[in-house]
């Protein structure tokens, strides 16, 4: 979405939308990653689980500002000139938009919930697991990476 907005257009009709859609997905994921980081480790040590979650954040934050914009070819004076800046935004959205991908690829094939959650979960619980006793919102509910839950 974010590369479909061109230049002329309003902020209303053009980078809102987008904009919201980002926040959306931030809200989505930020969320369960954090309760993964806290909830994997014990309740003594959940203080630097917040702190290495939250400097794995700014650093990948950091090398994102950094490497983003020389990726798609925005560097010196390119960021006076609108319409090299625009040319670059968009392939930054990409570069951008591909690592989401392929992270919720990562996160799919490797973050896996013990057997024991899901049916726990599914059958004591009353969620109605369905096939096998997995449900689809067991991953929302429970922490992936925790053994003990």
């Amino acid at each position: 979405m974010l590369s479909r907005t061109a230049s002329d257009s309003s902020y209303l009709s053009g980078a809102l939308p987008a904009v919201l859609v980002l926040g959306l997905g931030l809200a989505v994921t930020v969320a369960p990653l954090t309760a993964t980081a806290l909830g994997s480790v014990a309740d003594d040590r959940a203080g630097l689980a917040s702190a290495v979650n939250n400097d794995v954040a700014r650093v990948g934050g950091l090398i994102a500002v950094a490497v983003i914009p020389a990726l798609a070819g925005i560097v010196g004076r390119d960021y006076l000139n609108p319409s090299k800046m625009a040319g670059g935004f968009r392939t930054a959205v990409f570069i951008t938009a591909s690592w989401c991908v392929a992270g919720g690829v990562l996160a799919a094939l490797g973050i896996r919930n013990p057997d024991a959650v899901h049916a726990e979960t599914a059958e004591g619980n009353g969620h109605g697991g369905g096939g096998g006793g997995r449900c689809l919102h067991c991953a929302l509910d429970a922490t992936p990476l925790s053994a003990d839950s």
